[in-house]
């Protein structure tokens, strides 16, 4: 092989990788911060009739509803949390979420108790989410990802672990109906904010080059099925 024939393969090798990997993170939503053209509904016209309702609920209407501890500290940083896309879903007594899962932040994955699967997707648009949309799916389960240790509560705390992602933790308080989210890399156990919420599941997915990330959180809140999604920082 020559020079150029060697040099025109390593290229389009590379051009292949690149699409490859391009290809593999088309599952996840562009990082907080993207900022798309256009502007766009909170939610698409449904594709499917058969799927449950969404709708998608402002910003501002549940922000109150979380609140970065003032006690966090790590360093000279001081936690934050911002609400970027909200989105109810509609229960009924014969179709209602069991179980949710993500390999990010979004898109989420919701397993109905009538055994149907959607997937919801929403696009990054001018610092919050819209187009939410869900799509039929598959019901294979989550793909199974190492998660360290998050350090528990101190003794005599009523809080139920519900899970961790991408080093985030999240404990219930049953009785108060408060969410509790702990940030990546604690040795102690040391709330970065809480939320007036029954959580269920835990999703994320961190900024590689600064100390924050997306953070959804799926529960109820006053007795509606919501998906809510926030920009942190720690």
């Amino acid at each position: 092989m020559n020079i150029k024939a060697s040099a025109l393969a390593r290229a389009s090798a590379g051009i292949t990788i690149a699409v490859a990997a391009i290809s593999a993170q088309a599952q996840f939503v562009p990082p907080a911060g993207y900022s798309g053209n256009g502007s766009r509904p909170g939610v698409a016209v449904p594709s499917d009739p058969s799927a449950p309702s969404l709708a998608r609920i402002p910003d501002a209407a549940v922000s109150n509803v979380f609140r970065v501890d003032p006690a966090y500290k790590r360093g000279l940083a001081v936690g934050r949390a911002k609400v970027v896309g909200a989105f109810a879903i509609a229960e009924t007594s014969k179709a209602h979420v069991v179980t949710a899962w993500s390999p990010g932040f979004l898109p989420v994955t919701l397993s109905l108790s009538d055994g149907r699967c959607y997937v919801l997707q929403a696009d990054y648009e001018g610092g919050t989410l819209s187009n939410g949309r869900l799509s039929k799916a598959g019901c294979e389960g989550p793909r199974q990802f190492y998660e360290p240790a998050v350090p528990p509560p101190p003794p005599g705390h009523s809080l139920r672990f519900i899970g961790a992602a991408w080093g985030y933790g999240a404990w219930v308080d049953d009785r108060a109906k408060v969410t509790i989210v702990t940030a990546p890399g604690a040795t102690t156990f040391k709330p970065l904010f809480t939320a007036q919420m029954t959580s269920s599941t835990i999703m994320a997915m961190n900024s590689p080059d600064s100390p924050g990330g997306n953070v959804t959180l799926v529960g109820k809140i006053k007795g509606r099925l919501t998906v809510v999604t926030l920009e942190v920082g720690y």
